[in-house]
């Protein structure tokens, strides 16, 4: 910057400025440090959702979770694979929720069988939206079982709250499921400002999923690469608009699938892939996944692609705040 100071007639004019500073041609360009880093960090927070559900209604379902065993083994294999975290949910799959026992018996009956047999350490994430009862519903909390969970901000305002309340007591991070920027100010209010979570704050961003008029719920739909940056974003910009350090998760869902955590992670965020919430390989094209070890390899060379790797269970745990919980607390 010019002294102004000094004798205005002694500083130089713009023309003079100009031949001073002088002109770059492309062959000899500026240090690339002109240029400073991008804030993007570089742990990827890896989750696999393994259950077959998506599934259900198509003709070839490949190596899809869709009972007990079936559900373990893609379990397990995921986290060989590199997932840090293994999300329980068997909503939707007959064999195991028409088998005769209770909620409570079927997640202890999962989980018990991967601890007995993947032989490292995961994290443990759940569903809580099962169950007769509000007890059945948090049971995987209060039981010591799960270490993360997850609840839309689009259930009865009591209960949400209560759930909450619940997570909170029992030092479980909650993630906010977020299928339209709509809900983001819904979780906002009704979660976040009441004070029932806690900071960082947790998001799982679920767009893209497929849905007809028999759909209960409406989510986010993706007709293009365009349409899924520009959802995804409006997503991201509104959660920040809370605060700027929440944890934001991505799912790969729907026709988007792969494509949709390979932009999150562009753009710095983290991940869930798996057969739960897509069916193939690629939104242009037919290929069915066939197991979700190939979704969580995928992400881990994507990731590695972009000067990213995929975190440990523990460094999980650091950047949400969880805790090793049940049979992994005593290991």
């Amino acid at each position: 910057m010019m002294d102004l100071s000094k004798n205005w007639n002694e500083l130089p004019s713009r023309v003079q400025a100009t031949e001073m500073r002088g002109a770059r041609e492309m062959d000899r360009p500026p240090s690339p440090d002109t240029q400073p880093p991008w804030k993007i960090p570089e742990l990827v927070l890896c989750g696999a959702a393994v259950s077959g559900r998506i599934a259900v209604e198509g003709q070839d379902t490949r190596n899809f979770a869709l009972d007990f065993d079936s559900f373990k083994r893609e379990a397990i294999a995921a986290v060989k694979a590199g997932a840090a975290m293994v999300h329980i949910d068997t909503g939707g799959i007959a064999a195991i929720m028409q088998s005769g026992l209770s909620v409570p018996q079927i997640f202890d009956k999962i989980a018990g069988e991967i601890n007995a047999e993947i032989g490292q350490d995961w994290v443990a994430d759940g569903n809580i939206l099962r169950g007769r009862s509000f007890a059945e519903n948090l049971y995987p909390v209060t039981s010591g079982m799960l270490e993360t969970t997850l609840m839309a901000p689009r259930f009865p305002v009591d209960w949400m709250q209560a759930t909450a309340q619940v997570c909170m007591a029992n030092e479980v991070p909650l993630f906010l499921v977020i299928h339209s920027a709509a809900e983001v100010d819904l979780a906002r209010r009704y979660i976040i400002s009441q004070g029932l979570v806690k900071k960082p704050y947790c998001f799982d961003v679920l767009i893209g999923y497929p849905f007809d008029d028999s759909t209960d719920w409406m989510a986010t739909y993706l007709a293009n690469p365009k349409a899924m940056v520009d959802e995804l974003m409006l997503i991201v910009d509104r959660i920040k608009e809370i605060d700027e350090d929440s944890i934001i998760m991505v799912n790969a869902a729907g026709r988007a699938g792969h494509y949709l955590v390979t932009q999150a992670m562009l753009f710095g965020l983290h991940v869930r892939t798996g057969t739960e919430d897509m069916a193939f390989r690629f939104p242009h094209r037919n290929d069915l996944i066939e197991s979700n070890s190939e979704c969580v390899l995928r992400v881990k060379q994507t990731a590695e692609a972009l000067g990213r790797r995929l975190a440990t269970p523990e460094e999980y745990r650091q950047m949400v705040g969880a805790k090793r919980r049940g049979a992994k607390a005593a290991a």
